[in-house]
């Protein structure tokens, strides 16, 4: 069947295409489509599922799941080493940002802290009351 064919197939308003014809053309678009487009959708589809699950979408602390945020995270993060690689750090540099802000929700979530605590998440060290020097 012909990407025309298949095209008419699915447009046609007035049956159901049969999930037989469904599976055909996904098959058939999956053969056409670039795998660095499926590849960056992937990796916008981990990023968004990692936030949901950290709590950060609109339906909050209903599906927190700190486990699922990160296998979500750590899938994105392989996923955007590997894209790096053979794809090209110009390319992947928009995905930079989300992960690191993903990264520090993570880490803020699993410690225990709320997003707005402006705290860091290690103390700063205290400041010295003198300086030291040899001998004193």
């Amino acid at each position: 069947m012909s990407t025309d064919d298949m095209d008419a197939l699915l447009d046609d308003e007035n049956r159901e295409p049969t999930q037989e014809e469904i599976a055909a053309a996904f098959v058939q678009r999956l053969g056409r489509v670039p795998v660095r487009d499926i590849i960056m959708q992937t990796m916008a589809t981990l990023s968004d599922v990692a936030g949901i699950r950290l709590g950060l979408g609109p339906e909050g602390d209903d599906v927190k799941d700190i486990a699922q945020a990160k296998l979500a995270i750590e899938g994105f993060r392989a996923l955007l080493a590997v894209a790096d690689q053979e794809i090209g750090t110009a390319v992947t540099r928009p995905f930079r940002e989300p992960m690191a802000q993903l990264q520090m929700a993570y880490a803020q979530i699993a410690e225990g802290k709320t997003l707005e605590d402006d705290a860091p998440l290690a103390p700063p060290p205290e400041p010295a009351k003198k300086l030291w020097t040899p001998g004193s």
